[in-house]
């Protein structure tokens, strides 16, 4: 993130005459001013700068908190933080934009109303309420102006970062921020509108309605609209609360561990709707589940995409270098020619280096991971469903770890294909049985497609072969036996079968004519010879 502000204040000082700066420009400027970088920026000053920029910079920190592999894990811990230090609004405020997006004051929607809020995010804040029938809900209200204000920082930080990249002739510090910034205008157009949220409780809600033990909040749809949401209020400790963690029993933060790990590989291979933020802080222990919080950040996943990711374990497990290559190829957009050899390579390094790793000890989010900037290296471009899955199955795999270190979300993944007992369950063991009783047949016809692609790397340079070939007569000798009696063999059966179609073609050769007869004699002959030959032609030794 160092190198994110440090882009802004090259960009103040060497482009003040080739930006036209807004007022908002000249707000961040300021802002900017007010700090001495010249003992360099720590992390917590870096929280401080984004802080005081606003929404739009508080949201970008949280989101670089989780690119370990771009930004100082010291960097991350502190931009952690900015999920929950954000200053609050003011209680006038507050209930000034409910009454202008609900119609009503706070008082005649609800029975009470607390001032003081639950916490306070770069987008809005949560207070709790009491609807007129006693249910406690939690109201989340918009900060005023927040779109604006959010749509002319993507405008000024796209100047500011295309004119500083251009003076310097290359990302700041090796860093790409245009994308970071482009992810973050996607992500924030989602979340600015509350409505989306509303629909993502609805749905989940429904999803995880029949299963035991997980919870979610249920949202009241009259109540909620593009800048309020209202919906059940829950409590309970979070799963990133140590202290209360770490009292409970082994057994039981294994029982909750598995739960949390269950629960969200159903959400990918059941739902194909799953919390894209599933840290710590959005999971909460009640009663005797879980309970999730926070859908502002969803994924999808299609019946084909998750079959793509199971193509992918699978041909990992089998370390099938040309099945993943072939699967990748799905998810993988090329910026040039494909070189089919270095694909290959890249595939065979990848299935190397899980090779001796069981299934169940899997690190699925290093997995995707190393896949997705593997082939980004090779000048791939990887479609976002994977890279945005595997940012989510890094996350939770930290939060179960939190949970509990012996929980392993593969081991759930392979649990809960092969023996569940459910209906969906039971039929996906059947086909999993059937895949694997046609798997050698799979392998073997897999050959012809193998060596059709070896063929065309070759054709196209891309391969190279080398070997040291050297034979004595009796391999010789004994080659062009073989070779004989493959092309006598395949000249016999092309009579008969010749001689079949005749009579099945309805022409007029007859069984008994002469050349519908000579193909029967030729072929029946050529058959008795072979016969003959292989089992009383002895090579020799």
């Amino acid at each position: 993130m160092a190198g994110f502000v440090t882009a802004l204040m090259n960009a103040r000082k060497k482009t003040k005459d080739k930006i036209d700066y807004n007022e908002r420009g000249k707000e961040i400027l300021g802002i900017l001013k007010k700090y001495d970088y010249n003992d360099g920026l720590t992390p917590q000053m870096t929280v401080d700068i984004l802080q005081d920029l606003g929404p739009t910079f508080v949201k970008l920190g949280q989101i670089a908190s989780t690119h370990t592999d771009m930004l100082p894990q010291e960097y991350c811990d502190a931009l952690g933080k900015l999920r929950s230090s954000v200053a609050p609004m003011d209680a006038q405020t507050v209930h000034e934009q409910i009454e202008k997006h609900l119609g009503k004051p706070a008082g005649e929607i609800f029975s009470s109303f607390d001032d003081d809020p639950l916490g306070a995010a770069s987008i809005g804040q949560v207070h709790r309420a009491e609807l007129e029938d006693g249910t406690v809900v939690a109201v989340k209200v918009r900060r005023p102006g927040v779109v604006d204000t959010v749509a002319q920082d993507f405008a000024l930080i796209e100047k500011i970062l295309g004119a500083a990249e251009k003076l310097s002739g290359s990302k700041e510090g090796g860093i790409d921020l245009m994308t970071m910034v482009t992810e973050l205008e996607q992500t924030s157009k989602i979340e600015l509108d509350f409505t989306n949220e509303a629909r993502n409780l609805d749905r989940f809600y429904a999803n995880n309605e029949g299963r035991e033990g997980v919870k979610s909040p249920k949202c009241y749809d009259e109540l909620s609209n593009e800048a309020i949401l209202v919906e059940d209020f829950v409590s309970g400790p979070e799963v990133g609360d140590e202290e209360y963690v770490n009292s409970l029993p082994d057994e039981e933060r294994d029982r909750l561990g598995n739960l949390l790990a269950d629960n969200f590989v159903s959400q990918i291979l059941e739902d194909g709707f799953y919390h894209a933020d599933p840290h710590a802080g959005n999971v909460l222990l009640v009663d005797d589940g879980i309970e999730w919080i926070d859908f502002g950040m969803m994924g999808t996943v299609t019946t084909k995409q998750r079959q793509i990711l199971l193509d992918i374990v699978t041909a990992l497990v089998k370390r099938d270098s040309y099945g993943l290559k072939r699967t990748v190829l799905q998810i993988a957009k090329p910026r040039g020619p494909i070189d089919h050899g270095a694909l290959l390579a890249t595939c065979e390094e990848m299935t190397s280096q899980f090779a001796d790793t069981d299934l169940e000890s899997f690190d699925t989010g290093d997995l995707i991971n190393s896949i997705t900037s593997g082939l980004e290296d090779e000048g791939y471009d990887i479609d976002p469903f994977l890279t945005n899955l595997g940012r989510g199955l890094i996350t939770i795999e930290g939060t179960v770890k939190a949970l509990s270190p012996r929980v392993n979300i593969m081991d759930c993944m392979t649990r809960h294909i092969n023996t569940g007992f459910d209906p969906d369950s039971i039929q996906r063991m059947v086909e999993s049985f059937v895949i694997k009783g046609v798997q050698g047949i799979d392998d073997m016809a897999g050959l012809p497609t193998k060596a059709v692609e070896t063929l065309d790397m070759l054709q196209k340079s891309q391969l190279k072969v080398g070997g040291d070939f050297g034979a004595d007569g009796k391999t010789v000798k004994a080659a062009n036996y073989m070779v004989r009696n493959i092309v006598l063999t395949i000249m016999a059966c092309t009579l008969f079968l010749g001689a079949c179609v005749l009579c099945l073609a309805g022409t007029k050769a007859e069984p008994s004519g002469p050349l519908t007869g000579a193909g029967f004699a030729f072929g029946a002959v050529g058959f008795i010879l072979m016969v003959y030959v292989f089992f009383t032609v002895k090579n020799d030794k």
